[in-house]
């Protein structure tokens, strides 16, 4: 599973179809969030940084 930040790093992960899981900070997810055909998550959004206790699920989802 990679988790990570928008940066080229998930967006290759999620090419590969690794299970990723983005967060966003200071960028729109709707307009950079990652595709894929594997598992993907964008959480958060500009100025809406997600919280741990809504990452943590998803990372549970992620790992079945």
């Amino acid at each position: 599973v990679v988790i990570g930040v928008d940066t080229g790093l998930v967006h290759l992960a999620a090419a590969l179809r690794v299970p990723v899981i983005a967060l966003y900070t200071a960028t729109d997810p709707g307009l950079t969030g990652v595709l894929g055909t594997g598992f993907c998550r964008n959480l958060g959004g500009k100025g809406q940084p997600p919280a741990v206790a809504d990452v943590l699920p998803v990372v549970d989802q992620a790992l079945r």
